[in-house]
């Protein structure tokens, strides 16, 4: 009776201040477009990806950062038939991303990065999010 009591106080007076307990949502990890029960995928907390396949990704011990990397290309110039040909250099900026430790691993996002294809072919390339076990 007094535990009853004692519960309905306190239900009471979360009620009359405002303040609502808040409890935890295990998420909807098969619809990720359920955003009312989904964390947006820039949060921390928010490890599902479909392609990673419910990996355990551990608690969250620091964050990396891989700073922007300037990279030179050397690319061919388009030139009249007779003149020999020549490359010119052109300087690309790769964006830099920080990689995630937690205790299980290391959890790498979505980044761009370029591809030589062939001589003087390059390409940005997407590459897809990583979990690495340590």
């Amino acid at each position: 009776m007094i535990r009853t009591v004692a519960a309905a106080l306190a239900t009471l007076a979360l009620q009359l201040s405002g303040v609502a307990p808040v409890f935890a949502q295990a998420g909807d990890p098969a619809n990720p477009g359920n955003f009312s029960a989904n964390p947006h995928p820039a949060m921390t907390w928010a490890y599902y990806n479909p392609n990673l396949h419910g990996f355990e990704a551990g608690q969250i011990v620091r964050y990396i950062e891989v700073s922007a990397q300037q990279v030179v290309l050397n690319v061919p110039v388009p030139v009249p038939d007779g003149v020999p040909s020549r490359t010119e250099q052109q300087w690309q900026t790769i964006p830099g991303y920080y990689v995630t430790e937690t205790t299980t691993g290391f959890l790498y996002p979505e980044r761009w990065t370029i591809t030589q294809l062939n001589a003087g072919v390059y390409q940005w390339v997407r590459l897809p999010a990583l979990f690495q076990r340590k």
